[in-house]
């Protein structure tokens, strides 16, 4: 049989040898390249695709937080407004008037002489002995107030006589063998009188 086999079988048997040997080795080799390909670009993929997730949650909570931020300072700026505008009213009312009412009181005779009375006899019932000085706002002729003082209490000052310093309003009374001077000037009383009236004040026109 071998004797009759053809030129053209042996081809053949040479062509199946090569597809064999050559061809379906390297097909199998292109076709474990190609899964591998495909494995990897899928990997790439997911991985792509969990960064684009990742970045997304990252801009999202720094726009989450941005947004926390920005509503916390314009809460904290819309305090701060309001505050200013409570204060603004405060200096311009508040104040404004209560300089106004004891500016006007802290700088009459009578109401000075009696202040200036009212120590004095204070420093008397205590029994503390020592010279006495009075003085009253420059503004205020020391006669007019000496006028409101009995002979006793002038007798009592050292001078004879209230003194004339720079203050606004109201008096100053020193004890000199103790070194203390008694404030009771426009701007100590102002501060002692709004810190009993201001929360009336805000409560008042702020409700609180």
């Amino acid at each position: 049989m071998k004797g009759l086999e053809t030129g053209k079988d042996k081809v053949k048997k040479i062509c199946e040898v090569l597809r064999n040997e050559t061809l379906d080795p390297a097909r199998r080799e292109a076709d474990e390249i190609i899964a591998a390909a495909r494995l990897k670009a899928e990997e790439l993929v997911e991985d792509a695709r969990r960064s684009i997730e990742k970045m997304h949650r990252k801009v999202k909570e720094e726009i989450e937080m941005e947004r926390t931020v920005f509503q916390a300072s314009l809460s904290q700026a819309c305090r701060q407004t309001i505050e200013i505008l409570k204060q603004t009213i405060e200096d311009k009312l508040f104040n404004h008037e209560l300089s106004k009412q004891l500016g006007q009181r802290m700088r009459q005779p009578d109401v000075l002489g009696a202040l200036i009375t009212a120590v004095v006899n204070a420093v008397e019932k205590e029994g503390i002995d020592t010279e006495i000085s009075a003085f009253i706002p420059a503004a205020v002729p020391a006669s007019a107030v000496n006028a409101f003082l009995t002979e006793a209490i002038l007798h009592r000052l050292k001078e004879k006589s209230v003194l004339l310093m720079p203050i606004a309003g109201g008096v100053e009374v020193k004890l000199h063998k103790e070194h203390v001077t008694i404030d009771i000037s426009e701007a100590t009383l102002k501060e002692l009188v709004a810190q009993y009236i201001r929360k009336d004040f805000r409560e008042l026109f702020f409700h609180g």
